[in-house]
């Protein structure tokens, strides 16, 4: 089935959501036994790592990936102890859409992230708006496979480097460190790294850095300096230059702002 056919699909059905839950490790939501849905299930890593089983195919899965299995397929997580998962999950009923394949994807833009989270959180209002929630697997699903396509083309591309960037973006990282990775020249793998991300390679590592650190802000107790230099950033100016320019706002004002979300929610 080509791309445009699945496209069809996508647009002429009506998604319905039959689970969607955001968790980790010490979720009982967790089966990590054997198993299979009769739905789509989707899932994103926003903290963690694993290894994941699906008809036989494994994947070793990190923070920002994307997994996708078809409905009826067998899979199985595996639990690391050592390292903490959260993600969000989400089962999606769509009969007409016959993946022929899993799917793991790495979030390059945040752009899935940021559907997932909207899913989530229009899911868990006290009235779900079910348009809305339809407009918003209908788009999901169909930038997920339209990364995915364009995935292949450029499958081996960087993926030296890229891997070793989302391992060690806390640390200190250089361009020849990632230009050895794949043995090309530092201006060539800044080239090609901006044509396939679309950002430059210290964007990137921003990128990451901030939404590690916007995590922290809210689940943590840590001074502002700690996450700075938890997330990689050698100066606490250059963290808060960053994190401003990359969300709008100071990251205190951002921490204060979700622990008043927090506050309201819980006294509602």
């Amino acid at each position: 089935m080509f791309l445009d056919d699945y496209y069809k699909i996508i647009q002429n059905s009506r998604p319905k959501l039959k689970f969607c839950e955001r968790f980790d490790d010490t979720s009982p939501a967790w089966n990590f036994s054997r198993h299979n849905h009769p739905y789509i299930e989707l899932m994103y890593f926003f903290e963690g790592k694993g290894n994941l089983e699906v008809s036989g195919t494994r994947m070793s899965i990190s923070l920002f990936d994307t997994v996708v299995y078809p409905a009826h397929w067998a899979h199985q997580e595996e639990m690391i102890s050592e390292k903490r998962r959260e993600i969000i999950c989400l089962w999606v009923d769509l009969p007409e859409l016959e993946l022929k394949e899993s799917i793991q994807l790495k979030d390059r833009d945040n752009t899935l992230s940021q559907l997932f989270r909207l899913i989530y959180l229009e899911a868990k209002r006290e009235e779900p708006e079910p348009l809305l929630l339809e407009y918003e697997m209908k788009l999901l699903l169909t930038l997920i496979l339209r990364n995915n396509s364009e995935g292949r083309d450029h499958k081996e591309e960087l993926a030296n480097a890229l891997q070793y960037i989302h391992t060690h973006f806390t640390q200190k990282i250089t361009l020849e460190q990632l230009a050895d990775l794949e043995h090309i020249s530092k201006s060539y793998l800044s080239r090609r790294f901006k044509k396939l991300t679309g950002m430059t390679v210290i964007t990137y590592i921003n990128h990451l850095r901030i939404q590690t650190a916007k995590r922290l802000l809210i689940n943590s107790s840590q001074s502002v300096k700690e996450i700075a230099y938890q997330v990689g950033f050698e100066s606490t100016k250059y963290f808060f230059r960053t994190f401003k320019s990359l969300t709008g706002e100071s990251p205190s004002s951002f921490r204060n702002r979700h622990k008043a979300a927090a506050y309201q929610s819980s006294a509602t």
